[in-house]
């Protein structure tokens, strides 16, 4: 984030999000937290940022242009996506600066949004594949995992070890950009797999 702005990009699980037509500014407090469905960032420092904005953290949230992350107060800007065939929000994205950037935030326009959206943020927000791609046995032990059963429990069911069931978590989550468990069972389920 030191070279460019950062973004947090929020879907809202919307099937037109891959046409996006045009952006609206908007003021921070007007994402509509409880429309999003998963969260993209630019740079995993903002994971925090981007949980704080939609869980509405006043510890995150200074006013409706500002955010705090690592104990620094950084200027944002606000958008809402939408799509030429929907009225709702298909996602909302915030761009974030930091104190060498400033300049650059305050000429970023709606133009730039739409550009970044289509260019970066849909692009790097898509996993690389779909579930077809992946070996039965890993979609099995994903499925299992979104169940409850623990590693020794899915290895039982599966004949397989330990390592193995970590194995195919590894496999899954890499395929899937996923950083940790829950964020691998929170993303199979927005993609369907489970």
């Amino acid at each position: 984030m030191q070279s460019e702005l950062g973004w947090v990009f929020f879907s809202t699980g919307n099937e037109h999000l891959s046409s996006p037509a045009r952006v609206i500014e908007i003021q921070l407090n007007e994402i509509e937290q409880s429309r999003v469905t998963a969260i993209s960032v630019s740079d995993h420092k903002l994971r925090k940022a981007g949980a704080g904005i939609i869980l509405g953290l006043k510890d995150c949230l200074k006013g409706s242009d500002r955010i705090t992350i690592g104990g620094h107060t950084s200027p944002v800007k606000s958008y809402s996506v939408f799509s030429s065939e929907s009225s709702m929000p298909v996602g909302f994205i915030v761009i974030i600066s930091n104190k060498n950037q400033c300049q650059k935030l305050e000429q970023f326009s709606t133009l730039s949004a739409l550009r970044l959206l289509r260019n970066t943020i849909l692009k790097s927000s898509r996993p690389e594949g779909d579930s077809s791609e992946l070996k039965l046995k890993t979609l099995q032990v994903v499925k299992m995992t979104a169940l409850g059963l623990n590693a020794s429990e899915i290895a039982d069911v599966l004949h397989l070890t330990n390592r193995g069931v970590d194995y195919h978590l590894s496999l899954a989550k890499q395929k899937i950009g996923a950083i940790n468990k829950p964020n691998l069972i929170f993303e199979a389920r927005n993609l369907g797999w489970v």
